[in-house]
């Protein structure tokens, strides 16, 4: 691994586990057509991985999203340049917080699955597991929303942004 900071491969990974993730995705749609129009008989069990793929998908990437500044935003109100620093904070500390409770709602849920031995109906895959990830996932974006939170109190833009 050279000499990358432990963030920078963290971001890599959680990249490329995204990028296979989207690859499953596409190949499991790509499949279910082919079956559906040629012979008639989708994947019986296509849209509950599908399901279960695209939360994994979106909760990998939601770190990488919130450490480098990634996500949508829209300026409504054009502000002086030393107010965009103050902007950038108090966006980090609402993603903080926002993904902060959606990380111990998602944890909640797993243990309150776990107790109850939920799965899915096709693939048994257990509830606990899907929501115990997406949680950690959450928690991980928390950090990521602390990273970009410091950058900005330190003024230093994210990247990709050139003021």
């Amino acid at each position: 691994m050279g000499a990358r900071p432990l963030p920078a491969r963290i971001v890599a990974w959680l990249e490329g586990s995204g990028a296979l993730l989207l690859l499953a995705l596409m190949g499991v749609v790509f499949l279910d057509v082919m079956l559906r129009n040629l012979l008639n008989r989708p994947l019986p069990w296509g849209t509950e991985l599908l399901e279960v793929l695209l939360a994994a998908m979106i909760f990998l990437l939601y770190p990488v999203l919130a450490v480098g500044g990634g996500h949508i935003t829209v300026d409504l109100i054009q502000v002086r340049p030393a107010l965009r620093r103050v902007q950038r904070v108090l966006a980090g500390l609402v993603g903080a917080s926002l993904f902060a409770l959606i990380a111990w709602c998602l944890g909640r849920q797993a243990v309150r699955a776990a107790g109850y031995g939920e799965g899915t109906p096709l693939l048994h895959i257990p509830h606990s597991l899907v929501l115990g990830g997406m949680g950690v996932l959450a928690a991980l974006a928390v950090l990521g929303f602390g990273i970009a939170t410091a950058r900005a109190l330190r003024r230093a833009a994210p990247p990709g942004e050139g003021a």
